[in-house]
């Protein structure tokens, strides 16, 4: 069986078993496992063991089983997979735990104001111990499964205020709380009890890995979300691979800014898409997605170099859905035909987004989250389809890499960056980068800190007396405003506008000016975007939010105004001379071969009315010119092997590609 590192792809089911489901394994077959390992022809395979509410789906002997079982559904799993050559690892749920933490609040994790967190344990708590370690180990001992996939775990851990946690930050760090908790942002030491905390996550993380491979060497580990978009921190703990579930409502746009936030780490890592969606228009409900909507999410992720696994619920007796199993066979043979030209291939430095794990371990509401992350999505998202080919950094690749990148973009900051980190980008910027800035609050902190422009700030809401929103009365159309942010156009050639949201004005004496913003068509402009030379390099920046707008509503007046901004700043190994739709582009070294992914970008994945949808239009009449250092001997559009036509002049080659229609590779041949 392949260890997790050289897996590619994978299935994943779960259902959180819970005394309401009644008896398990009574409809589970061993013949439907077979036919999943046969038919699907999966590396791995993850299954329930534990979830949220805490009963474990398998007859242990820990004190946690469901109360009935027809069957050890575990055992009959792990013959299967065991005969078919297929690994087995466990979905069980770690800091997540509402069972144990109903029978002992003394190791929940409680609250500012003495209430308990019902579902969340402490991390410095006996839980880990008591109860996870020994059943991991019951597992892997007895059950001789491959490894776990630890679900609700960095995603779900709290800031505790049990007074033993209290004392113990005291004790460690020296700081005298004097009586008063760190509860809000307004109260003393509030960041530095949050990053206790997230310690004390990280040692509760390193403490069940080394066990489990001191005692199993074998036994391969994850933590969900760990070390990913959702914890961006250099890995500190030896877990064996990295992964996430991506978010269901908008799997598409989730990915391409998750596998870039995971790729950056240097280790095996993989994605999971769910092949459902829980809603329908603005109403609860579970319907399986088309399969070329799962294709396009797994493709975003594929074309990054990671693995894929795709998510189809078991019932509530443990047995597996094969009628939607049956409809992913077009899904494992699109996978197994690209896995040869991207698997475990590495981005060729181009452009980089600034994802900061300064900023957002102030924005998010819990330790870690997702909270804010439309700024950062919003801009992958905006950059992606303009064909650049991006990485996402934090601050600890962003060190040692920032002077490879031809440019790196900054989104809107919540609440802003360390002053070493700002110093970093402005020297980046001196010795030649071009440094992209969005959003007010960006353009401000670099003004503070020497960038050669001044930010003045405009109306963001409507207002009162002369500030008032006037629409110049009954119209017939029922026109009475009760808008509160105050829309603000914006043009780049005074024929077309776009409309920005909370703007600032950008002051410089020199530089070449973007956009103009201004309150009314026809009012009086001022500057929105301006590029500026700053040493040997230059600074654009942006006066709004355009990721975060983007996202939650895109406007193509966006897009011209980011193409105009990046096309003339550097010039990428990659350049998208033109296309009729959206094509993501990501050029990659594959084992010394330089691969250029071609992902479709088109379709409704964005949008939450439309829950499934069969349509993706293909990318038609792409053409591209590639910078090589000498001619090729071919390019081959994979996975069919055709040959591509190219002409090569002054280092580049020039191509067209009629179509795509998820995703294509071009294979240069040297």
């Amino acid at each position: 069986m392949k260890k997790r590192k050289d897996s590619f792809f994978g299935l994943h089911f779960d259902y959180h078993a819970q005394p309401k489901y009644g008896e398990q394994g009574g409809t589970l077959r061993e013949e439907d496992i077979r036919e999943i390992c046969r038919s699907l022809n999966p590396d791995f395979i993850q299954i329930d063991c534990k979830g949220h509410p805490g009963w474990a789906s398998y007859p242990t002997k820990l004190g946690n089983a469901m109360p009935a079982f027809a069957r050890d559904t575990l055992a009959l799993w792990r013959k299967v997979t065991r005969e078919e050559g297929v690994a087995l690892y466990m979905h069980y749920s770690g800091v997540y735990e509402i069972k144990y933490t109903s029978e002992h609040p003394e190791h929940t994790v409680m609250k500012a104001d003495g209430t308990l967190a019902r579902g969340v344990t402490r991390t410095d708590g006996a839980y880990v111990d008591e109860l996870m370690i020994p059943q991991l180990t019951e597992l892997a001992q007895v059950y001789g499964v491959d490894g776990v996939w630890v679900d609700g775990d960095c995603w779900k851990a709290t800031a505790d205020f049990h007074p033993e946690t209290l004392a113990n930050f005291e004790k460690e760090t020296g700081i005298d709380l004097g009586g008063v908790l760190p509860a809000t942002p307004d109260d003393p030491y509030y960041e530095e009890y949050r990053e206790y905390n997230r310690e004390l996550f990280r040692r509760y993380l390193r403490h069940y890995v080394d066990v489990m491979h001191e005692r199993f060497p074998d036994f391969q580990i994850t933590s969900n979300w760990a070390f990913s978009d959702h914890m961006p921190e250099a890995v500190t703990a030896n877990v064996d691979f990295l992964s996430g579930d991506l978010n269901p409502k908008n799997s598409f746009h989730s990915a391409r800014y998750a596998a870039r936030a995971l790729a950056q780490q240097g280790m095996p890592w993989d994605l999971m898409s769910w092949n459902f969606r829980r809603a329908v228009g603005n109403r609860g409900a579970v319907v399986a997605k088309h399969p070329t909507q799962i294709m396009q999410e797994a493709a975003a992720v594929i074309a990054m170099g990671g693995a894929y696994q795709n998510y189809v619920m078991q019932y509530f007796d443990g047995s597996p859905n094969m009628t939607d199993l049956k409809t992913l066979e077009p899904l494992a043979a699109f996978l197994r035909a690209r896995q040869p030209y991207c698997f475990r291939g590495t981005p060729l430095h181009q452009a980089a987004l600034l994802l900061s794990t300064y900023d957002r371990h102030q924005e998010s509401k819990n330790l870690y989250s997702r909270s804010g992350y439309e700024r950062v999505m919003g801009m992958s998202a905006l950059l992606c389809d303009l064909g650049q080919s991006l990485e996402i950094v934090c601050e600890h690749t962003l060190e040692k890499t920032r002077e490879e990148f031809g440019m790196i973009v900054v989104p809107e900051l919540y609440r802003g960056l360390a002053e070493n980190t700002v110093k970093e980008l402005l020297d980046y910027a001196r010795a030649g980068g071009s440094l992209v800035l969005a959003g007010g609050n960006t353009c401000a902190l670099f003004a503070r800190s020497g960038a050669p422009f001044a930010v003045r700030p405009l109306n963001e809401f409507f207002g009162e007396g002369e500030m008032a929103y006037d629409n110049g009365g009954d119209t017939g159309h029922r026109d009475t405003s009760t808008q509160v942010h105050k829309p603000y156009y914006f043009t780049m050639d005074e024929k077309s506008f776009g409309i920005a949201f909370s703007p600032v004005a950008i002051e410089a004496e020199e530089g070449k000016t973007e956009a103009w913003v201004s309150d009314a068509l026809l009012g009086a402009r001022s500057p929105l975007a301006v590029t500026l030379p700053f040493g040997k390099g230059s600074i654009t920046a942006i006066g709004f939010d355009i990721g975060t707008q983007y996202i939650k509503g895109t406007q193509y007046m966006q897009r011209d105004l980011m193409k105009q901004i990046t096309s003339a700043l550097y010039s990428p190994m990659v350049r998208l001379d033109g296309a009729c739709g959206r094509l993501e582009i990501v050029a990659m070294n594959k084992d010394g071969r330089t691969m250029i992914q071609l992902v479709n970008a088109g379709g409704s994945h964005a949008d939450e009315l439309c829950a499934t949808d069969d349509l993706l239009p293909p990318v038609l009449d792409i053409q591209l010119s590639i910078a090589l250092p000498r001619e090729p001997k071919e390019i081959l559009l994979q996975p069919e092997g055709t040959p591509v036509p190219f002409t090569y002049r002054d280092g580049r080659c020039a191509l067209r590609v009629d179509r795509v229609e998820i995703h294509s590779i071009l294979e240069i041949r040297e």
